[in-house]
């Protein structure tokens, strides 16, 4: 009984350590300097190419969106399965310089990373949204801001179905 007991927790411990198969790789992104898994949920996108003028026809089943259509998204969630909330992205990345930058600095910084400011964020603030291709670039490029130590913070402009009161 013991020796079963102790190849379960064995496999399971094996299980868990395992690396990930490749191209499986965990996806993540910041909220401020948190960060959180992502999980993409394989049988729906998000399509943004302008002709779903309602938030309710933007989630479409994978099977009706072609591969790689442009303006498209993955569907992640916050939790595996179907449980976490659904989120996508249109594109667009929310940039917050460090408190002081002085706009020289800010325009050299969005120069350096190959940047294109889209507007400001708010009145006065040190946010900025900047432009990036929807889907899986938008997440990658946010990362890679925020990772670079550059900026306050970067996370994608996410998109949230509308929920009903």
């Amino acid at each position: 009984m013991a020796s079963r007991f102790i190849r379960a927790r064995r496999l399971l411990a094996a299980a868990l350590l395992a690396p990930l198969p490749l191209g499986a790789q965990q996806l993540y992104w910041y909220d401020g300097d948190t960060r959180r898994p992502l999980w993409a949920e394989s049988g729906m996108v998000a399509d943004f190419d302008g002709a779903a003028r309602e938030k309710s026809a933007v989630l479409k089943p994978a099977t009706l969106v072609k591969p790689g259509t442009i303006g498209t998204s993955p569907v992640y969630r916050d939790q595996p399965g179907d449980s976490g909330s659904a989120r996508a992205l249109p594109g667009g990345v929310l940039l917050r310089f460090k408190a002081g930058t002085a706009e020289a600095r800010r325009d050299a910084l969005l120069s350096r990373h190959g940047l294109t400011r889209l507007r400001e964020i708010g009145n006065g603030t040190d946010a900025v949204l900047v432009a990036s291709a929807p889907g899986e670039a938008s997440l990658t490029l946010a990362n890679r801001l925020h990772e670079s130590g550059d900026f306050a913070a970067a996370s994608p402009n996410w998109w949230r179905p509308h929920r009903r009161k």
